[in-house]
């Protein structure tokens, strides 16, 4: 959907890992530069090489959404690649928090 906000959207429904230096799956968290000359960075959160922000604890149970993508103003919420975010909550939000996007399991829901 090229009117979304999200920064990431071209791996939207994707099976594309992103891998570290040595070819395996990235997982934590990574810093990502924008804009080197106005310092802007962004946070971004990997799970076995997919943008993925859950927490699950020991069971398995999910525990917290944080976001995948992080920035001054900018949040994305993923699961396995997909812009997706629980209970009716944005996915992503920009523009200094004031634009929203609704997303369920990689689909856009208009509201």
């Amino acid at each position: 959907m090229s009117d979304s906000k999200s920064k990431f959207i071209h791996i939207n429904n994707t099976d594309i890992k992103q891998l570290d230096d040595d070819g395996k799956p990235l997982n934590g968290i990574r810093i990502y530069a924008d804009d080197f000359d106005n310092g802007m960075k962004t946070i971004l959160r990997f799970r076995n090489g997919f943008l993925d922000g859950d927490l699950f604890n020991n069971s398995g149970e999910l525990v917290l959404q944080k976001p995948a993508v992080e920035s001054e103003g900018h949040q994305e919420y993923w699961r396995k690649n997909k812009l997706h975010r629980d209970n009716g909550e944005p996915a992503v939000y920009s523009e200094g928090f004031k634009e929203k996007e609704w997303w369920e399991n990689g689909v856009r829901i208009i509201k």
